[in-house]
């Protein structure tokens, strides 16, 4: 019998400041993520970031909360997603964070729970752009825990999904209602990355390459989609310096506006669920700027989240 692990990123348990600091300071504790001298890290982290951000991102978890369901947006959708994929495929499915709850030792003793001869865990990191800071710090996380025990299965891990059909599939599908009633620009963005990370994973090669595989699930989609690239642009948000992959999703709404575009379109395929970033960062900040700077609309177009189509595609990209 075989389990499935989906793992994504975290969230905070809620949008209280407590636990808005805890998750921040446990994502950012994370080597690859804040790449930074180890003796440094806990200096910038708890003496400058937690005390500049916490009370704002706290502000913002709130404002895309919502509060009549027990877990926030991102892990909301996850449960989702995994319950339908276990209806779907009769295996047991479980998710997973790598910062908070539930952990991936956790979701592997939910696992064991649910079926006590499992043979293989399947592991789908939901990224499906390779990046040292989502994708390499999950498997790296699961692998160790998994070692620390005897666990009576084996683990198989599936490899970022950028270009696999099914996932431009759900992907095209997500997009095609909301350019059938007219748009001036698509707008595909993603996280940025420090450039020192691009270029490292650049010099490694292809299944290491952020922007090849950024550019490679823009272009399928788009093929999908019988788009001209002319109608799009991709960009990159939440950079945290100078130094990180550009052009910035704010410097792009600003160029629209100052060329009379009335109507954009974003869609932020890099990640499979909605949250802080989707909700809060594009559906409204850019949002407000876009209107500010001379715009009419600007829509967010939702992540896959567990749309059924989503889950059909999830139990391909595992089989």
């Amino acid at each position: 019998m075989k389990g499935v692990l989906l793992v994504n990123t975290g969230s905070p348990k809620t949008c209280t400041r407590p636990d808005v600091k805890f998750f921040i300071r446990a994502m950012l504790s994370d080597p690859y993520v804040m790449t930074v001298p180890d003796w440094f890290r806990p200096i910038l982290v708890n003496g400058l970031i937690i005390p500049l951000r916490q009370f704002s991102s706290t502000a913002h978890y709130r404002m895309i909360w919502d509060h009549t369901k027990e877990d926030s947006p991102l892990l909301d959708h996850a449960k989702s997603l995994a319950k339908k994929l276990e209806t779907l495929t009769e295996m047991p499915v479980e998710v997973a964070m790598r910062y908070g709850q539930p952990d991936v030792q956790l979701a592997l003793e939910r696992l064991m729970a649910k079926n006590n001869r499992l043979h293989e865990v399947v592991v789908l990191p939901l990224f499906p752009q390779y990046a040292e800071s989502s994708y390499k710090t999950v498997v790296d996380e699961v692998g160790k825990i998994f070692f620390k025990r005897p666990y009576p299965f084996r683990l198989r891990v599936i490899e970022p999904y950028f270009r696999h059909p099914a996932y431009i599939s759900a992907l095209a599908k997500s997009i095609k209602p909301y350019i059938a009633e007219g748009f001036d620009k698509l707008i595909f963005t993603f996280h940025s990355l420090p450039l020192s990370h691009v270029e490292e994973g650049w010099k490694k090669g292809k299944e290491f390459d952020y922007v090849y595989q950024t550019k490679e699930t823009v272009r399928l989609v788009l093929k999908d989609l019988d788009m001209e690239m002319k109608r799009t642009r991709q960009v990159y948000h939440s950079a945290m310096g100078k130094k990180w992959l550009g052009p910035s999703l704010d410097e792009v709404i600003e160029e629209q506006a100052a060329e009379k575009a009335k109507k954009l379109l974003v869609v932020a395929p890099g990640f499979a669920a909605d949250n802080l970033e989707t909700l809060y960062d594009i559906n409204i900040k850019a949002k407000e700027l876009f209107i500010d700077k001379g715009g009419a609309q600007l829509t967010f177009i939702p992540c896959l989240n567990s749309e059924d189509y989503w889950v059909e595609s999830v139990a391909k990209i595992i089989s």
